[in-house]
């Protein structure tokens, strides 16, 4: 599978993948009504990159947070911006985590699984290291979600790729439940993402979700200038906000 490059782009990360305060609360508050009241929660972001979601889940609901990484420059950038050390920084391999069986209450992916070779494996060590009753969130583009938006149909080269690599929200659900995981549901989060269309073609520029980096650069410049037509044609398309996400659950 060809996979990203984060070393390369974790310094323009941030700027490329802003989410508005009002998502963020958005997702704040999904994560926490599917955790439940508890009096403390350890709380592992698995793939958690420059901590986008570590820092303000620690700083807002009080979680003893892991951020967890394969890409050390990527963790580089997380403990920048955390500059209270709310959050413990990990090198790891989702594949084959080092933390103990039963170390976590919870476990939160957001867009991982299609970047690994053996998602299954990840899922299982995900169910290894939760406590019993623990939950395990998985936060995802499903392909179902993603063939028609505005990235994927303006460039074309990237449906091969995300066929081969983004599963369905049933195939996640059977991965959590091969892996041991009960009550398993789904649901598609519509989220704004961006405020202007202007706003959509400058996260593009910056290639805002990583099958960008995995095309060809004439297949890309000719993306950017049929979006730009688009853009400039349809300025007001309320298309080029949006983005269908979805939130796979389990329970250990």
């Amino acid at each position: 599978m060809r996979k990203a490059n984060y070393k390369q782009i974790a310094n323009t990360y941030d700027v490329a993948h802003t989410l508005s305060d009002k998502n963020l609360e958005l997702w704040i508050e999904l994560i926490s009504g599917k955790i439940g009241p508890c009096q403390k929660v350890e709380f592992l972001d698995l793939g958690c990159g420059t901590g986008r979601f570590s820092i303000p889940i620690a700083t807002r609901l009080g979680y003893s947070v892991t951020g967890a990484d394969n890409s050390e420059e990527m963790l580089q950038e997380a403990r920048k911006k955390d500059g209270g050390a709310q959050v413990k920084w990990d090198i790891q391999d989702a594949t084959s985590l080092s933390y103990p069986d039963r170390s976590f209450d919870a476990v939160f992916m957001s867009h991982l699984l299609h970047h690994v070779d053996e998602p299954l494996k990840v899922v299982k060590e995900c169910y290894r290291v939760l406590r019993l009753g623990g939950t395990i969130l998985n936060r995802y583009g499903a392909i179902e979600d993603i063939r028609d938006d505005p990235e994927h149909r303006f460039f074309p080269e990237t449906i091969e790729l995300d066929e081969v690599r983004t599963p369905t929200a049933e195939q996640v659900e059977k991965w959590f439940r091969t892996a041991g995981f009960n009550d398993v549901s789904s649901e598609t989060v519509v989220q704004q993402t961006c405020r202007s269309a202007e706003e959509r073609l400058r996260k593009a520029e910056l290639k805002s979700i990583s099958v960008l980096t995995l095309i060809s650069q004439s297949a890309f410049e000719q993306g950017l200038e049929t979006l730009r037509k688009y853009i400039s044609d349809n300025p007001n398309d309320p298309w080029l906000l949006m983005d269908r996400i979805t939130l796979t659950i389990g329970r250990k």
